[in-house]
């Protein structure tokens, strides 16, 4: 199962002109959009309580095989033959920009995020974005493993345990540590 739908990044504009309006007038327009943002319809409100029912349900099953549904029901985009272990949280506002592919393995206490929305007072130095993770074909991730957003990982790597994830990953590469940094490729050994 190939996931090509949606893989570029969702950079949040704060402004435009940014040449044309003093610091302070910037300031307020990214205070003003900063509160667009946390307003919410109604049908957004009442998705965000499903989908956090269902992640609830999964985080804690026992059974895989419920995990994967629950998720599925929450929108993630999971291939076939794909393991997620307990206490995963995959995130709750934008789970349809997740994409997993056949025989991933994801073990327990990992955390996979879409998106990210600084506080009012970071807002001028943060972006707020939304962006795709995409987990490859037979990709291992160790246990508790964080993926930011706008990742992709490539098919056959692995994530060592307790790494955190801000930039891709190409295919048959080990990686490690906080930020993750390759430690071999090792595709040579897989294509013998």
């Amino acid at each position: 199962m190939s996931f090509e739908k949606i893989k570029e990044e969702k950079q949040i504009p704060y402004y435009e002109d940014t040449q044309k309006r003093s610091f302070s007038q910037k300031i307020n327009k990214i205070k003003k959009y900063y509160e667009d943002t946390q307003k919410r319809s109604f049908s957004q409100k009442i998705n965000k309580i499903k989908n956090t029912i269902l992640s609830i349900w999964a985080y804690s099953c026992p059974i895989n095989k419920l995990r994967i549904l629950f998720h599925r029901w929450r929108g993630v985009n999971i291939g076939k033959d794909v393991f997620i272990g307990q206490h995963c949280h995959i995130d709750n506002l934008y789970p349809n920009y997740i994409y997993i592919e056949d025989n991933a393995s994801i073990n327990s206490d990992c955390m996979i995020l879409t998106h990210f929305n600084p506080m009012k007072r970071y807002a001028p130095i943060m972006p707020a974005r939304v962006a795709p993770v995409v987990i490859g074909e037979g990709v291992i991730l160790g246990v508790r493993t964080t993926i930011l957003p706008g990742v992709t990982i490539g098919q056959n790597s692995i994530i060592s345990a307790g790494s955190v994830v801000e930039k891709s990953v190409p295919e048959y590469t080990l990686v490690r540590g906080n930020p993750a940094k390759t430690v071999t490729d090792y595709k040579f050994l897989m294509t013998k």
